[in-house]
C-alpha cells in the first residue's frame, strides 16, 4: 500500500496547474521578426527570430482576467523598428486553447489557432 501512495504523491507533485499554449512561429521574410502575443491581461515577446527560420515556445495564461477578448499579435521588424498588428480569433471567459500557429510574411500574418 505504500508503495501506491508515494506513487501518487509523486504524480500529483509533479502536476503543474499552469495554463500553457503552444506557440509555433515561422519567419518567412529576408529579416529578423520579434513578436508579441497578447490576450487580456496576458503578454509574452518571442524576440530575435531569425530570417527563413521557425521558433517554438510557450504562452503562459495562467493568470488570465476570466472575461472575453481576442488574440492580439503584434509583429515588429528588427531592423527599422516597424510595427504591425493583427487581432484573430475570439475566446470567451479567458479560456484560450492549446495551439497557435503564425506565419509572417512580409505584411501578412498568417494565423491557426487550433485545440
Amino acid at each position: 500500500m505504500k508503495p501506491i501512495c508515494y506513487l501518487l504523491i509523486l504524480l500529483l507533485a509533479s502536476c503543474s496547474t499552469d495554463k500553457i499554449t503552444q506557440v509555433s512561429i515561422k519567419n518567412e521574410n529576408d529579416y529578423p521578426i520579434a513578436i508579441t502575443v497578447k490576450a487580456n491581461n496576458c503578454s509574452e515577446t518571442y524576440a530575435g527570430i531569425q530570417a527563413h527560420t521557425e521558433f517554438k515556445g510557450d504562452f503562459n495564461w495562467t493568470d488570465i482576467e476570466k472575461k472575453d477578448g481576442e488574440w492580439i499579435f503584434l509583429v515588429q521588424h528588427t531592423r527599422s523598428g516597424g510595427m504591425d498588428s493583427f487581432n484573430h480569433g475570439y475566446f470567451v471567459k479567458g479560456e484560450l486553447y492549446g495551439y497557435v500557429e503564425l506565419i509572417s510574411q512580409g505584411s501578412q500574418l498568417k494565423v491557426r489557432i487550433s485545440e
